[in-house]
């Protein structure tokens, strides 16, 4: 078992008394830069949803469903950088329960924008999976993560 001394200089650490070259993972840099952006896109996903009406104009159900489609691609490739991010341990990416949330919300919100389903009459039932991503924002907001917490268990 290799001893790794923490200090580091420029990028080396010191293992077994030699300097070894450190890496740093590109996908967790690009995704702790990146956070605030999927939480405001977790809103703008509810706000897409909620602008939903039952008379609703072509021009409108059209900008749904493109807006809808391209937020979906964005959490899907949220969730595969947030795999990469665990390299070279991805089994990591498992131990924590919003990463099993988040990517159940994500494979949810692939399905249902399959046109056999998004054509059926359960389509509504199922935006679930798109409204509950909202829980995100939930959490950034103080003192809101001990009652979703709470309320979950």
């Amino acid at each position: 078992m290799p001893i790794i001394d923490k200090e580091q200089d420029d990028g080396w650490a010191i293992v077994d008394g030699r300097k070894a070259a450190t890496r740093t993972n590109i996908a967790k840099t690009i995704y702790s830069y990146t956070q605030w952006c999927w939480v405001i896109l977790a809103l703008t996903s509810l706000v897409l949803q909620a602008t939903r009406t039952v008379q609703i104009t072509e021009a409108h159900a059209v900008a749904m469903y493109y807006g809808e489609i391209a937020i979906t691609i964005a959490f899907d490739f949220e969730i595969g950088l947030r795999v990469l991010a665990t390299l070279p341990d991805w089994r990591s990416f498992f131990q924590h329960g919003n990463n099993w949330l988040d990517t159940f919300l994500a494979i949810g919100s692939t399905v249902i924008q399959l046109p056999v389903v998004r054509r059926s009459n359960l389509y509504p039932w199922f935006t679930i999976f798109q409204l509950a991503r909202f829980y995100r924002v939930i959490l950034v907001v103080p003192r809101m993560k001990p009652l979703l917490v709470r309320f979950l268990v």
